[in-house]
């Protein structure tokens, strides 16, 4: 019998060659091949545990996932249960001679975040967070998740409405924190964006038009961390991977945090993130936290007026195909377009803007790895290299 000590990294799609390699070891060495694998998080990696048994015959045995626990296993008669720690229970755990069963993918990435920022937090020694909290979606699914992770009485969020905002910005942003149980506190940015557009006024009326949108992002920016700092807390910083993969946020602004709970996470996957995270809500008798008016209206981050994402994106879903097959796939823009038959143009010019904004990447903070490649260790390109 062989046992192998592990600290196999997560990610959505590690189950299946973890079990595959598991396999093929016992089939090589004809006998028992055990794999005892970490759980938790340390800074972008995350463990899920999984412990498994496999054996020459292809029978496999795995222990639960994200649960600390002991595998007791009976080599012999090629069954095993599941001490689990925490909860103190004991598992039965099922043969399987053939494919693992697959997992709801949206539970298990809402279980791998929530163990990220909740490991993240212990091991520094952090007790609470802050975040901005426009009544979008990406920001209320960061504070549910932080509330799971940390409890809701850890977590505070801060409304900071502008002439922008529109009035269900605020409304869905109470509505959110009132639903989670956490502190919402209203800063509006108003004055302060006028004093310094006035301060800049001749260089914001004859600059780039970005330049005078940024100023509201870095205000709340500096809001949120003069309020972590004020509480001894952390930054979170809310944006997504399909935003980050585009340069759609800004630097000292909504990217100002310690952690980004939904780095990785594309777009398209924070919708359904926050279904699962309303239908853990409703499972238990509670309000869902994420209303129908975030889940629904346009993507906005309110810094124009009457402003949208699809202003200067395609819709999310084809962005996201895009992108995931150029990133995790290593896909270039001509084999993506005949993977897809979307237009080439299009896919270049998506290609060729996600390679302008890497100096944006490597100043984000770190977020948990839930996908085959992350930014971060996993994805590292040249700053100063010519662009086409």
């Amino acid at each position: 019998m062989s046992l192998n000590l592990s600290s196999s990294p997560y990610h959505i799609q590690k189950q299946e060659t973890r079990s595959e390699v598991a396999r093929c070891a016992a089939r090589t060495l004809e006998h028992p091949f055990l794999l005892c694998n970490q759980v938790g998080g340390n800074d972008d990696l995350i463990f899920d545990g999984r412990s498994l048994i496999a054996w020459p015959d292809g029978k496999i045995i795995q222990a639960p996932a994200w649960k600390e626990g002991i595998l007791i296993i009976d080599t012999d008669n090629q069954s095993g249960k599941f001490l689990s720690l925490n909860e103190q229970d004991v598992i039965e755990c099922q043969i399987f001679e053939g494919d693992l069963p697959e997992h709801d993918r949206n539970s298990e990435l809402l279980e791998a975040i929530t163990v990220g920022i909740r490991d993240y937090c212990m091991k520094s020694g952090l007790q609470s967070v802050v975040l901005g909290m426009s009544g979008g979606i990406d920001s209320a699914v960061s504070a549910a998740v932080c509330a799971r992770a940390l409890g809701a009485e850890n977590v505070i969020g801060i409304s900071m409405p502008s002439r922008h905002s529109s009035k269900h910005s605020i409304t869905d942003a109470e509505y959110t924190a009132k639903s989670l149980g956490i502190e919402l506190l209203s800063m509006s940015i108003e004055k302060m964006h006028d004093s310094v557009e006035s301060t800049l006024l001749f260089e914001l009326n004859n600059g780039h038009s970005v330049a005078a949108e940024n100023i509201q992002s870095r205000l709340r920016g500096m809001l949120v961390m003069g309020v972590a700092n004020a509480r001894g807390a952390m930054a979170i910083a809310t944006g997504n991977k399909s935003e980050l993969a585009m340069g759609y946020c800004t630097l000292y602004g909504d990217m100002a945090g310690g952690y980004s709970p939904l780095g990785d996470v594309w777009k398209t996957e924070v919708y359904e993130l926050a279904k699962a995270i309303n239908d853990e809500a409703k499972s238990s008798g509670l309000n869902p936290p994420i209303n129908d008016s975030t889940m629904t209206k346009p993507p906005s981050a309110e810094l124009a007026p009457n402003q949208t994402d699809q202003d200067s994106l395609p819709p999310y879903e084809v962005l996201d195909s895009i992108l995931q097959l150029h990133m995790e796939e290593g896909l270039d823009s001509d084999a993506i377009s005949g993977f897809t038959g979307l237009n080439i143009s299009l896919i270049r010019d998506l290609l060729q803007r996600f390679a302008n904004n890497e100096h944006k990447r490597w100043q984000m903070s770190p977020s948990p790895r839930v996908s085959k490649r992350a930014f971060g260790q996993g994805w590292r390109q040249p700053l100063a290299a010519k662009k086409d």
